[in-house]
């Protein structure tokens, strides 16, 4: 009876780990992953390799790359007076936030963009126009030397509170395109820019809420894409339950 359990399992993680493997298309190369947020850091073996599988696959993604328009985006002004589309890329100016992602806790936040004057600035876990986190990646001087900073502050109520900001070992250059990833889960919340992590810091205020864009007077970017990847799907909440799970491997090995 043990030994078929163990076989089927085997075979389920052969099957998830070949559809892992990279097609012969070449693609965009992946940003690296970021530093392990699981709450359980201990816990390894055949149990969290079948979780990370199983979730890799089961998370929901949302993707607007904006040639349906910016129907999906609500904010405080009408569309045609606010954000410009050009060549499939917009540029923010007031905030606008998506509306898909807008009942989302947890999740990956993802976008495609260029600093064209000073920043480019986005927000998370908005509730509304009026409360989320913000956070800024800013180009403090012109030159090869490093000269980025981020900026991150938490509005509620519509007032901004708590800015901070932070030297980056950076050199940003106008018109070169960024992607930068925001890891939202729980309180703690992780930035990486090209693969590389500049920032972790946590806070509790706002448990919830979707994503946006805004440029602030003197500010401007290009934003290409985003996307929005969801870890509070009804399967990924069961598949994480496997990441608990330490089947003992020494055990079955000494039983043959």
């Amino acid at each position: 009876m043990g030994t078929s359990i163990f076989v089927g399992l085997t075979v389920m993680v052969l099957v998830l780990a070949f559809s892992q493997l990279p097609s012969s298309s070449q693609g965009p190369k992946p940003i690296s992953p970021l530093p392990n947020t699981n709450p359980h850091p201990s816990q390894s073996g055949f149990g969290q390799l079948i979780g990370n599988l199983i979730q890799s696959k089961t998370s929901g993604t949302l993707r607007d790359d904006f040639h349906a328009g910016l129907s999906g985006w609500d904010g405080l002004r009408s569309i045609s007076s606010d954000w410009n589309m050009n060549a499939g890329a917009v540029r923010p100016t007031s905030l606008r936030l998506w509306k898909p992602s807008a009942s989302l806790s947890n999740y990956e936040l993802e976008f495609l963009g260029q600093i064209d004057h000073k920043s480019m600035d986005w927000a998370f876990r908005a509730a509304d126009l009026r409360n989320y986190y913000g956070a800024k990646l800013v180009m403090t001087r012109p030159g090869p030397l490093p000269n980025a900073g981020l900026v991150r502050f938490v509005v509620l109520d519509g007032r901004e509170r708590e800015r901070v900001e932070l030297p980056l070992p950076l050199t940003l250059e106008r018109g070169v395109d960024y992607k930068v990833r925001v890891s939202v889960r729980g309180s703690r919340f992780l930035t990486s820019v090209n693969g590389q992590l500049i920032s972790s810091w946590m806070d509790g205020r706002i448990s919830r809420g979707g994503v946006g864009f805004f440029s602030e007077d003197g500010e401007s970017s290009v934003l290409k894409w985003v996307s929005v990847s969801e870890r509070d799907s009804f399967i990924a909440r069961i598949a994480s339950h496997f990441s608990l799970i330490t089947f003992p491997t020494a055990a079955v090995a000494a039983e043959r």
